[in-house]
Order: C-alpha cells, then sequence, then structure tokens
C-alpha cells in the first residue's frame, strides 16, 4: 500500500509505513534544511548538479529541487524503495538513478539480511557473501564514471543509516577535488567507536580544505556553526551525542545532520548561517 505526500512542488508516492509525513506534523523543520542549503548553493553555482547517496524513494530530491531545476544523481539500492524512487524521479524531473549501494567496489550486500522500517534502511547486517538476492557496492568514483553529467557537482547529500563516515573517508580524493557543500548524517551510536570515527571524518575534511561547518540536531533545528578551528566543540557535540545515546535514557537527540563547507564556499556558509540566526519572526 502507498500514499502521498507533499514536499516542495511536488506530490510524491510514499510506503504506507514511511515514517517521514508523521515526523514533519510533529516536528515541523523535520528533514527541510536541505532545500534551502541547495537554493543558496544554486544561487553561487547556477549550472551545478546535486549528488543524493541513500536517495530513499526521493524525498530529498524534491527538497534539493524544492526551489529551481537542477539535475539530481539519486544513488539507491534498497528494492523496496526503487519503484517509489522511479514514479517520484519521473514526477520531480531532471532526475538520473544509480541502483546500488556505495561502497568499496565489489563489496557484497546480500537483500536478505537487509533491515527496513519506517521508510529508512541499514545494510549494517548485509555486509556478507552468503544468501540470495546479492548485488555489489560501488564507490562513489565509478559511480560518476557511469553519470558524467555530475562530475562536477557542487551539492553532495549522504544519509545512509551508518555508512555516512565511511563513505566520506572513502570518497575524500573525489570529494578534495569536486569540493562540493556536503550534507550529512552524523551519528555516532552505530559502532562502539562511533565518536572517534566521526571526529576522525571531520578531521580528514579539514585537512583537504572544508573550513566551516552548520550543525542541525535530528529534528531539523539549527544547533551551532563550527571553524576547522574549533575541535574543543566537537569533543563537546560528541559527548552530547554519548550522553543522549547511551547515559540518559531516552534520548531527546539522536543525531545530528552537518553541512560542510570548503574555503571556497564560506560565502555560502554565511548566507546560511544568517538564515539561520535571522531573529525576524518565522
Amino acid at each position: 500500500m502507498s500514499k502521498e505526500y507533499t514536499i516542495g512542488r511536488h506530490r510524491l508516492l510514499l510506503p504506507i509505513d514511511h515514517a517521514l509525513d508523521g515526523y514533519q506534523s510533529t516536528w515541523r523543520r523535520y528533514d527541510t534544511a536541505l532545500a534551502y542549503i541547495a537554493q543558496v548553493v544554486l544561487q553561487k553555482h547556477p549550472k551545478t548538479s546535486a549528488i543524493d547517496i541513500g536517495a530513499n524513494v526521493g524525498d530529498s530530491a524534491a527538497l534539493i529541487q524544492q526551489h529551481q531545476d537542477v539535475p539530481t544523481l539519486c544513488v539507491e539500492g534498497n528494492p523496496e524503495y526503487l519503484e517509489y524512487l522511479e514514479h517520484n524521479a519521473a514526477i520531480i524531473g531532471n532526475v538520473e538513478i544509480e541502483e546500488c549501494f556505495v561502497g568499496n567496489d565489489g563489496t557484497i550486500v546480500n537483500f536478505g539480511e537487509m533491515q527496513s522500517q519506517g521508510g529508512t534502511s541499514s545494510i549494517v547486517n548485509a555486509l556478507n557473501p552468503d544468501g540470495l538476492f546479492l548485488t555489489e557496492t560501488k564507490s562513489l568514483a565509478t559511480i560518476l564514471q557511469a553519470h558524467p553529467t555530475f562530475q562536477t557537482s557542487k551539492l553532495l547529500k549522504i544519509d545512509t543509516d551508518r555508512f555516512d563516515f565511511v563513505i566520506i573517508q572513502d570518497s575524500i580524493r573525489l570529494i578534495h577535488q569536486l569540493k562540493p557543500v556536503i550534507y550529512f548524517e552524523y551519528d555516532i551510536s552505530f559502532k562502539p567507536d562511533g565518536a572517534k570515527e566521526g571526529f576522525d571524518t571531520l578531521r580528514i575534511l579539514i585537512e583537504n580544505g572544508y573550513e566551516k561547518f552548520i550543525v542541525y540536531d535530528n529534528f531539523g533545528n539549527y544547533l551551532i556553526s563550527l571553524s576547522s578551528q574549533n575541535n574543543a566543540q566537537i569533543v563537546d557535540l560528541n559527548a552530547y551525542l554519548l550522553s543522549n545515546r547511551f547515559k540518559s535514557g531516552t534520548p531527546a537527540v539522536y543525531y545530528f545532520d552537518i553541512c560542510a563547507f570548503c574555503h571556497e564556499d564560506t560565502d555560502l556558509f554565511d548566507r546560511i548561517r544568517y538564515i539561520e540566526t535571522d531573529q525576524s519572526p518565522a
């Protein structure tokens, strides 16, 4: 069964158990920041394109194209979402689809071990060679070879429920070359050393020219802005997440979303931070 839901200027089809509409009815800013981030990026880079890793049913593509059309590459490997993604891509337009998971070239994913619930999916337990319905992961570099339109993209969105840090670290040469604005999920709860992995990911981005970061809580609220010199604040944010997830009982905040800006695009950071800190009534 399915349901319809409007995102920006597009009426999309969602699985009946998809949680997005319910979340947004409770938390109005949930999963909305990407729309105006994309708008600001496109004002500076009007002829660019966007890459959406973990495209799900196309909801992020609709956000990216909420204010104007832009070629968008949707990368999604979960067969439960692909039918919806293909349907919604036709509605949104300007969308190419790569049916795969992102990882090291040739790693095997077993669909039978995949976890899907409420509009999210995880392949944490699916990376093994046993069982039926197998597919291989592809690196971002390999994917872009097949989609040359996106080899100069200035916006990269990643939301893969567990693999955001790995994808960024494995793709860092390409990221260094493209220097896109990166919007990704910062969730340290998937591994015992998740806080270190998250910190290392930010460090690697900083080493490759990323200077400014905007942090949102998992409800979409602006939390804080950071510079590449704010190591202590990054440690504090990790400590806050660790306390929420593992010490306080029922978590108040589960993860962050982070938007990262390279040296050349710190003006975009300034514009988005101004939007977020504007004290005018909503």
